[in-house]
């Protein structure tokens, strides 16, 4: 089995792309140095962060989860993804189950490159896509997939746990990604002018291996979740058809 390839570098304030909040501020990096100057007896720790954010859209929720497990597009859309490419695929599923699409593929690894608040980080992910139920996960470090047996078993998918670790060692003790679409009918059944509604939610789930990265970092993570919504709603009202007004 292949080594996880992952790789981190500080970025200089100017290095830091447009759809960035912020590079490293002031208070991050005095956070950070006061982490180098403890002492051996007080390391510095990196807790297990969790950031949420959710949207309400007048779209089919198939056609908004087809645009989230698009991950190849994801660097022309969503901040702070640098660079996205699928590595692997599901293989065809020619059951005609509506849920299952057909002889639809779904992505089940991909590398990809992000940055914010002062930190890029290359990394493969373990990919599990239940468009049954609208998840998109992806999953990297020790991290393990939160659907359950019985949803991996529906959607022919399986969790092989942590790859080897590379010998550049990783960014991310752990890294669980996890987009969730489903129909909103009560929004639906209210709308006078008939539109379909879903409700798109992301969950972020993450702990540096360093700790010195979330002192870096901690400045804007918080921003994360909700601005990657917002712009995942912008490329919706891109691609997908104006909802009806009359």
């Amino acid at each position: 089995m292949a080594a996880v390839r992952s790789s981190v570098r500080i970025l200089p304030r100017a290095s830091i792309g447009a759809h960035s909040l912020s590079s490293s501020s002031s208070s991050s990096l005095v956070r950070m140095r006061q982490q180098q100057q403890r002492t051996f007896f007080s390391p510095p720790t990196s807790e297990p962060q969790t950031l949420t954010a959710s949207a309400r859209l007048p779209y089919n929720h198939a056609a908004l989860y087809d645009r989230i497990a698009d991950i190849d597009s994801y660097p022309t859309f969503l901040p702070y993804c640098r660079s996205a490419r699928v590595t692997a695929w599901s293989v065809p599923d020619a059951n005609t189950d509506p849920e299952r699409r057909g002889c639809r593929r779904w992505p089940t690894r991909a590398d990809l490159t992000a940055g914010w608040g002062g930190i890029e980080a290359t990394y493969t992910s373990r990919v599990f896509c239940a468009p049954g139920i609208g998840v998109v996960e992806a999953i990297s470090g020790d991290a393990r997939t939160e659907l359950s047996e019985d949803e991996l078993r529906r959607y022919g998918l399986r969790d092989d746990g942590p790859e080897p670790r590379g010998d550049d060692g990783r960014v991310f003790k752990s890294l669980v990604t996890r987009w969730t679409v489903i129909p909103a009918e009560a929004a639906a059944r209210a709308d006078r002018f008939q539109n379909e509604w879903s409700d798109v939610r992301l969950d972020i789930k993450f702990q540096f291996e360093n700790p010195l990265y979330g002192a870096v970092s901690s400045a804007v993570a918080d921003k994360l979740a909700p601005v990657m919504v917002n712009a995942f709603v912008e490329q919706a009202k891109r691609v997908l058809k104006e909802p009806s007004k009359s």
